[in-house]
């Protein structure tokens, strides 16, 4: 075991890399230092803090980064299987099987066009493609995008799609579904909504155009360099669909099921217990390996099937009794059974964002007078700390992170929080709502009691809504219909969730992130002094770095002096799956069915 000084709290199993920097043996760039060692493990890598001094503990063999930028250390671990191991493996990976995995939430929609739910978000993993997907190291790989080429100005974007792609009903992908899931899109992915409305030209028609049936083009009236990042993953991004989809509007759910260009194929579904998936036969792959969620997939299981199980020691019971493969959450309490379990495997996930949302389109929180002073009320009164823990479990699963963009990496940024950030004024906070005349309003709090990150912090919520002067109606209900009635602007006032990594690495993560802009995600943010769209103008059109980082820091003021939404903190997990299940990791598509078999 070695130490290393410093006062960075512990950060588990996190693959952390900016898609602008590419690691090397050693690099020194200004304060900033980055060493990558190659250490003794078994499984994973954990930092702990005691005192001042980080003490890391190894239970992984794979190479590490250790990042230093002044005293600030960040322990960077690679995912358990790297895109290059998992290409090697599987020259000799065998087909065949029935993978069962616990679902993370009940499927009420199988549209990720409408819906950002995780449940959703299972189907079009297996089933749909987009023109890009994230890679093992969130950097952004090809899809079904063949190649590209851009105009001398920098004015005319123009997308070749691969030739030959089949949906799975057997009509023929063209730009005429490109155009459509676009055009549905337009209004709700909100890097694609940001570059149109300040790059591009008023009118959709004029802003995307089809050149032939396999080539399409994204034209400008201003140069930017959000182009690939606007047609790629985000929130609400354009999963490809046919015509009876990409016809509806974008705040319907599209009934039936789902047909793709995915490996898996849509078999069926039986409500409230599970879908499942089968290989494609005449899927046509990317000509790009396979890294993350891009690239070319391969479909070894004969069947891929979601199942729904609410109690989480039941799911368990079911990975340790082999009824399941995989479960893809589950109760933190529960890990010490499983680590003493040898026929499972436990993978970490990189940190998660835990969050509380607003919503804008009802009082309290948009009040024209004391909306802003409301949200803030709620925001310096909470106790951050308490509500990691019901929602993570311990100390050593949870990082108190006022940070928009991720803690410990050289993008983190904490203006704005003092005095607001697990600040706890209660007091402050009463007079507020008293002075506002909402002393005694009823805020409707949806508690998805299947979903323990957002139950657990729903309670603490509740106690402090309460004790600041708002009387409280908890919503107990599973996960679905919270994802359901979110969609509906009458039925809530504030609700939990969280965000993965993506969100949360550098500008793009701004960017990428629907609930930060204007009137963009389900709480329809209102943005009413225009701060928020003149930063994003900035971080759209900026390429000098100090100009960014001056950009980033007032986007991070902006958000607790407008309080945009919760930030409640960094939490830990792992989720765990049976030892014969090959080629799962902690990065971007490592739950994902494709590319995985069993020993």
């Amino acid at each position: 075991m070695r130490k290393i000084i410093g006062d960075r709290t512990r950060l588990l199993g996190a693959f952390i890399i900016m898609s602008a920097i590419i690691a090397i043996t050693a690099i020194a760039c200004g304060s900033e230092t980055v060493v990558v060692e190659t250490v003794i493990v078994e499984k994973e890598v954990e930092v702990q803090v005691k005192g001042d001094t980080v003490v890391e503990t190894v239970v992984v063999e794979k190479e590490v980064e250790v990042k230093v930028k002044g005293d600030t250390i960040t322990i960077v671990a690679t995912p358990t299987s790297t895109p290059e191991e998992i290409e090697l493996a599987s020259k000799n990976a065998k087909k065949g099987g029935h993978l069962r995995i616990i679902s993370d939430g009940a499927t009420q929609s199988f549209d990720p066009l409408w819906t950002t739910a995780s449940g959703t978000a299972n189907v079009s993993s297996t089933i749909l493609e987009g023109l890009f997907d994230f890679k093992a190291d969130n950097s952004v790989g090809k899809m079904l995008v063949e190649s590209w080429d851009v105009s001398s100005d920098s004015l005319k974007w123009t997308f070749k799609i691969r030739e030959g792609v089949e949906f799975h009903n057997g009509e023929a992908l063209t730009t005429d579904q490109v155009i459509g899931t676009l055009r549905r899109q337009s209004e709700r992915a909100p890097v694609f909504k940001l570059v149109q409305e300040k790059f591009g030209p008023e009118s959709f028609d004029d802003f995307i155009t089809q050149d032939n049936d396999l080539e399409f083009s994204l034209n400008l009236t201003e140069k930017t360099g959000l182009v690939i990042d606007a047609v790629g993953p985000q929130s609400f991004a354009a999963q490809i669909v046919t015509e009876s989809w990409y016809t509806l509007p974008a705040t319907e759910s599209a009934p039936g099921t789902p047909i793709g260009t995915g490996p898996y194929r849509f078999e069926s579904w039986t409500p409230g217990d599970r879908w499942s998936a089968i290989p494609f036969e005449n899927y046509s792959p990317s000509s790009d390996p396979s890294d993350g969620e891009s690239g070319a997939h391969t479909a070894f299981f004969d069947r891929v099937s979601y199942i729904e199980i609410s109690d989480h020691s039941t799911r368990i019971a079911a990975l340790q009794t082999g009824a399941a493969d995989m479960v893809q959450e589950f109760s933190q309490d529960l890990l010490p059974r499983l680590q003493a379990d040898p026929n499972v495997q436990l993978i970490a996930s990189p940190p998660f964002r835990l969050v509380g949302m607003f919503n804008y389109q009802i009082p309290p929180w948009n009040d024209p007078e004391h909306g802003r002073d409301l949200r803030r009320a709620l925001v310096m009164a909470y106790d951050n700390e308490k509500a990691l823990l019901a929602a993570a479990g311990t100390q050593d699963r949870i990082n108190l992170c006022a940070s928009l963009t991720q803690c410990g990496t050289v993008w983190e940024n904490n203006a704005g929080s003092e005095d607001m950030y697990n600040a706890k004024r209660i007091e402050d906070a009463k007079k507020i709502v008293t002075d506002s005349g909402y002393e005694g309003y009823t805020i409707r709090l949806m508690d998805p009691a299947d979903r323990q990150p957002a139950h657990g912090a729903a309670q603490v919520t509740r106690e402090v809504l309460e004790d600041i002067g708002f009387n409280v109606d908890l919503r107990v209900m599973d996960w679905a219909t919270m994802t359901q009635d979110r969609a509906t602007k009458d039925r809530w006032e504030f609700f939990h969730t969280w965000t993965g990594q993506a969100h949360r690495l550098g500008p793009i993560g701004h960017l990428r992130n629907g609930p930060l802009q204007f009137e963009t995600w389900f709480n329809q943010y209102n943005d009413v002094d225009g701060t928020q769209r003149a930063l994003y103008d900035v971080l759209g059109r900026e390429t000098d770095p100090a100009k960014i980082d001056e950009a980033m820091t007032a986007m991070q003021q902006h958000f607790y002096d407008d309080a945009i939404f919760l930030l409640v903190g960094e939490f830990f997990a792992n989720w765990a799956a049976s030892n014969n299940v090959v080629g799962l990791h902690g990065g971007a598509g490592g739950q994902k069915p494709y590319d995985k078999w069993f020993e």
